[in-house]
């Protein structure tokens, strides 16, 4: 890793304030990563998080990877599938995954990411959330390697009434809002957020690899429009392995986004749980789509 303290200023498109920034009113946070898990199982246990939060005044960061691999859809996008242009049996085919976020966004497939999860009380507002959140993210990952320093952030969000017309509202990675991380102008974390009274749950997808790109083959478009897609999102995505020319480890970047977290709020988390282990929750319909 390179020697980048977080929030250093050497990197003015995306430096976060040297100063500790304070994110959550709770006292107490723990640390998981919860490994390789199925996507139901990933989704339930962000709510129940979620309730923990709520009963036992504790903040949660969380790690975790999928498997199988799985396409999420945002919470409101899920009520409105058919819309969504996903081929389920195409992807219950394969042996992957489909679920609902709690929280919005757009349709995502898991693969070669990292993905995070941060729960936590806060009485700020979400779009000043987010950005406190993005500037953890990045100051972690400047340690991984320096091209990493010149990761920026959106400025501004998309004109949805246009994607949705050229159809490249449903997929995540196809356009980024306002404050998300991006490379020279290409998008390298996508994140989610809701709101449960004054808990917050956020949660985003690192790219590690370039296997996201491959959700256009799961939805049910012509040809012409899969080239096009594939062509939208190989020109507005990226992931750490092609920036910094070599594969980037999960572990690597855990360590790193860990750190970012940890210094820019400084947290002392009280509980840190590296390989956690769960018993697979009770699965709900809620989190499935057939």
């Amino acid at each position: 890793m390179s020697k980048v303290s977080a929030g250093s200023s050497e990197n003015n498109s995306a430096s976060g304030n040297p100063a500790v920034i304070p994110l959550a009113d709770n006292k107490k946070w723990e640390f998981l990563d919860t490994g390789v898990r199925s996507g139901v199982f990933n989704m339930e246990l962000d709510m129940k998080l979620v309730e923990r939060c709520k009963k036992e005044d504790t903040a949660f960061l969380r790690f975790y990877r999928w498997k199988p691999y799985a396409i999420s859809l945002g919470y409101n996008q899920s009520r409105l599938s058919k819309e969504a242009y996903i081929d389920t049996n195409k992807i219950h085919a394969e042996g992957m995954d489909i679920v609902t976020r709690p929280t919005g966004g757009r349709a995502v497939l898991h693969s070669e990411e990292l993905t995070y999860s941060v729960i936590f009380r806060s009485q700020k507002h979400i779009h000043e959330l987010y950005r406190d959140i993005s500037v953890a993210i990045v100051n972690g990952l400047k340690l991984l390697d320096t091209k990493l320093e010149k990761l920026s952030f959106t400025k501004d969000t998309p004109d949805l009434l246009k994607l949705i017309r050229t159809g490249m509202y449903n997929l995540c990675f196809n356009s980024a809002i306002k404050n998300e991380i991006n490379f020279k102008g290409k998008k390298l974390v996508g994140s989610a957020q809701r709101k449960f009274g004054d808990i917050v749950l956020q949660h985003g997808s690192i790219l590690i690899g370039s296997h996201h790109k491959n959700i256009v083959n799961y939805l049910n478009i012509t040809g012409e429009e899969r080239v096009k897609m594939m062509r939208e999102i190989e020109e507005k995505t990226e992931c750490l392995n092609n920036i910094t020319g070599r594969n980037i480890e999960y572990k690597d970047t855990a360590e790193a986004v860990f750190h970012g977290f940890k210094t820019t709020f400084g947290l002392d988390f009280k509980s840190i749980n590296r390989v956690a282990e769960f018993v697979e929750p009770r699965m709900k319909t809620r989190f499935i789509m057939n």
